[in-house]
């Protein structure tokens, strides 16, 4: 009965282990979904890069962009290590904080994979 014990707690610790930062699906929101109720939540959004805004700014240390889902736009920024493939035009999921002027202080990119077939990829223009 205590091995059996013992087993399920490992069992149970390892799995809370594994599934720690997974991204809850439900929890993703679209742009336009967002209201003034979200403001100072942290949150995961979905949306695209809109072309003619993706630019880094600090000598490079800071991303800026706005997300788009087609119907509502909105600014991030995020200053952590740039995913390579955070392209305008391509999807990105973005985890932050909406703060009061409806931007977001995003801590986490995630960035599709780049296509082999894609005519035309922006680069970061830089603000300096």
């Amino acid at each position: 009965m205590r091995r059996l014990l013992f087993a399920s707690v490992i069992i149970v610790a390892v799995s809370v282990v594994g599934l720690w930062g997974v991204v809850d699906i439900q929890s993703t929101l679209t742009v336009s979904e967002l209201t003034d109720e979200h403001i100072g939540e942290s949150l995961r959004v979905n949306g695209t890069v809109k072309a003619g805004t993706l630019r880094t700014v600090n000598n490079g240390s800071t991303v800026l962009f706005t997300l788009t889902d087609g119907l509502a736009d909105m600014n991030v920024s995020y200053s952590e290590l740039q995913p390579v493939n955070l392209i305008e035009g391509n999807h990105v999921a973005v985890a932050g904080t909406m703060l009061p002027d409806r931007s977001i202080s995003a801590k986490q990119l995630v960035t599709s994979c780049p296509s082999k077939y894609a005519a035309e990829n922006t680069t970061l223009k830089s603000a300096q």
